[in-house]
Order: C-alpha cells, then sequence, then structure tokens
C-alpha cells in the first residue's frame, strides 16, 4: 500500500468544515427536538460542545505520537473506570453505564482509548501479525475484555461497535482475511449467545425477526421512528414542525434524533447527514492512506471508523434494517461523554492530517518515554509494517 507522506503542515480543511457543517446541523436538530420542553438540554449541549471543542483544538496540536507512548496507561486507566462502573456506576434504564452522574460514560471513553491502544499495538507487530499465537490470539484477549466489560453493564451496542472497529484495524494492518472471517464467524455466534442470554435484548432479536416476516410487528421504537420518517416525505414539515417528538416518539433528543430530522427536513434533510457522513469517512480513510507512519495511518483509519460505523448503526436502526439497540448519532445525539470523544477524535484526525512533527517535537517525545511499544506487546519489536 503506498502512502504519500504530508506536503506540509496544514490541517485537511475539507474535513474541518465537514465537522463544522454537522456540529451546526446537529445543534439546530437537537433545538428542534427538545424545545418544547425548555432550552436546558440544547444548553448543555452547547457547552459540551465547547469543552469538545477544546479537547479537539488540544488534540490536534499536541503531535500524535504522543498517545502512542500513552496508550498502555490510557488502556490501564479505561479498564479501571469500566470496572468502577460495574461496581459503583448509576443505573439508568436497565443499564449500569456511568458514574459521576449520567454524562459520564467510561465505555464511550473506552471506544477511543482502545482506537489509540490498538493502533500502537498492531503498530508494533510487524510481521508476526498473522501468526495466531502473536497476533490474533492477543488481539482477540485485549478486545476480548474490553468489551465484555462493556457487555457486562449491559451495553452491547458500544461493545459490538468496539470490536468492529478493532477488527477493522486488524485487517488494514495486514491481517488474514481467513483469520479475520473465522474471527467474525466465532465472536458472532458468541455475542449472539450473550445477547440471547439477555431478557431485553432476548426479545429484541425476536421482534427483530418477527417484523422481517411483518412489518407490522416492528419494535415499538422502530415503528413510531419510521413512522416520524415517512411523515416527512421529500422535503420534509420544516423545521420546529414535526408533531411525533410530542410525547409519540421515544427519545428524540437522543436515539430517535435522525427520525426528527427524516419528519422535519424531510428525505433531503436525512440525505444530507449521510453525504456529510460519507465525505467525514472520504477524508478520514484517505487521510489513513497518505500517513507514512504506521502508526498514524492506523489510528486515523480506527478514529475514522469508530465514528462512521456509530452513525451507520443508529441509522439502520432508524429504518429497521437492523435489530433495535440504543447507539448515538455522532455529533446529533444529546450527551456529554458522547460528544466529548466524538470531537476528541476528530481533533486526533485532524492532527494526523498536519503529518508527523519534525524537529524539536521529536526530542520532547524521546525525553518522556523510551518507545512505550516495546510493553504494548509483551514481545521484541520487530520489522514489518511499522518498517513499511
Amino acid at each position: 500500500m503506498n502512502r504519500r507522506k504530508s506536503k506540509g503542515a496544514h490541517i485537511d480543511y475539507l474535513l474541518l468544515a465537514v465537522i463544522l457543517t454537522l456540529l451546526a446541523y446537529g445543534l439546530l436538530m437537537l433545538y428542534s427536538a427538545t424545545f418544547y420542553v425548555g432550552v436546558e438540554f440544547w444548553r448543555q449541549q452547547v457547552l459540551w460542545v465547547v469543552v469538545g471543542g477544546v479537547a479537539a483544538l488540544v488534540m490536534a496540536r499536541l503531535p500524535y505520537p504522543l498517545w502512542q507512548r500513552f496508550a498502555l496507561p490510557l488502556m490501564g486507566v479505561t479498564l479501571v473506570l469500566l470496572f468502577l462502573v460495574l461496581v459503583l456506576g448509576e443505573k439508568v434504564l436497565g443499564a449500569q453505564r456511568s458514574i459521576f452522574g449520567a454524562s459520564v460514560q467510561p465505555g464511550v471513553l473506552a471506544r477511543l482509548v482502545v482506537v489509540i491502544y490498538i493502533a500502537a499495538w498492531l503498530s508494533s507487530k510487524g510481521e508476526q501479525l498473522n501468526q495466531v499465537r502473536y497476533g490474533l490470539v492477543p488481539f482477540a484477549v485485549i478486545v476480548g475484555v474490553v468489551a465484555g466489560f462493556i457487555a457486562l453493564q449491559p451495553d452491547l451496542s458500544t461493545a459490538l461497535l468496539l470490536v468492529v472497529t478493532g477488527l477493522a484495524m486488524f485487517f488494514f494492518a495486514g491481517g488474514d482475511p481467513v483469520q479475520i472471517f473465522f474471527s467474525v464467524v466465532m465472536g458472532g455466534g458468541a455475542f449472539g449467545l450473550a445477547a440471547w442470554q439477555l431478557p431485553h435484548a432476548r426479545g429484541r432479536l425476536e421482534a427483530y425477526f418477527q417484523s422481517l416476516q411483518d412489518p407490522s410487528q416492528m419494535p415499538y421504537h422502530v415503528r413510531r421512528a419510521v413512522t416520524a420518517i415517512g411523515e416527512g416525505g421529500i422535503l420534509g414539515v420544516g423545521l420546529g414542525g414535526g408533531r411525533l417528538k410530542f410525547g409519540y416518539l421515544p427519545f428524540p433528543h437522543t436515539d430517535s434524533v435522525f427520525a426528527v430530522i427524516g419528519e422535519e427536513a424531510g428525505l433531503l434533510g436525512a440525505l444530507l447527514v449521510l453525504v456529510l457522513f460519507g465525505l467525514l469517512a472520504y477524508r478520514g480513510y484517505r487521510i489513513a492512506l497518505e500517513t507514512p507512519d504506521p502508526f498514524g495511518s492506523l489510528l486515523a483509519f480506527g478514529v475514522t471508523t469508530m465514528v462512521v460505523s456509530e452513525a451507520l448503526l443508529n441509522i439502520m436502526v432508524m429504518v429497521g434494517l437492523v435489530p433495535f439497540t440504543g447507539t448515538a448519532l455522532p455529533f446529533f445525539t444529546y450527551g456529554g461523554s458522547e460528544m466529548l470523544i466524538t470531537l476528541a477524535g476528530m481533533g486526533l484526525l485532524l492532527g494526523i492530517s498536519r503529518g508527523r512533527p519534525k524537529g524539536d517535537w521529536n526530542a520532547v517525545l524521546d525525553r518522556w518515554g523510551r518507545d512505550w511499544r516495546a510493553y504494548l506487546s509483551g514481545a521484541r519489536r520487530r520489522a514489518g509494517f511499522a518498517g513499511r
């Protein structure tokens, strides 16, 4: 895979424009979805956008190789937080996902930390990646432990997205497609079995399979969302003019915000969401392909996949293509942790688009640590992906 060197220290301005457009569109639709209950939701979201914007600026300005050095400590802290959620977490809507208030969800934080850790780990493996003993097995343990903690909350959708992102990164790093295929088969079977053991997840699966035979048997939430989208037609009923958010559509400010878009902005407004995420995917994967540094390339690919896969899952749920899951729509859904981690990831991506730092930054990084990658895999670093 050929990668071109960065031509300058400028960020990707098209990507920046897409991110700002998504933020503006998201705030507009959130206001429309919640104004009838007051402006508190919207004001809180604006605050999180500001905080997330500061985080994005910091992430974009810091040299991204810094995160390779601190991948292991970040993973350790994240595992501790995930454990604390299970012990001390607050139960909201049947799931124990948050600590220190409903907006602080370590499971959401774990998705970005796992991307950083896996990017550092994969870039250190080299030719050992395709050896099951040194590649797939420890990779499965890494992803499985974090996903397992999240699934115990239970938050199966976040666990699923984490696994999907990890496998995609494993493939992008040059992982054996045959190994990945068998991993998907076995992992999918294990995930389905685990979901079947949880009453609420089993109910959703049963309702989904029934709806494939008879669309009138769609789950309550999905049926309401599809109705709202259908009400919008091509052009929508106008911003603020939607009626179904007034008690008919569940959670219009979180899970169902795409349905509000479909009703008020119509098919064209919904397609605009898809186009914006498509542009984000295009620029993000382009950055990944053009970054010569293996860690930066994998990090850009992982961050892009993390955001885009979550958006696709939310949209597919709202139109009834997959079983119902309580997944957020990045940039649109109300929530502090979601917005903060999404914007932090976008800051990382913008920082990578500027290219690897030169000169003094490298000296600073060398003083801060002696190649943490040697500790990430527990084995000596060998030439391979990192050397290509």
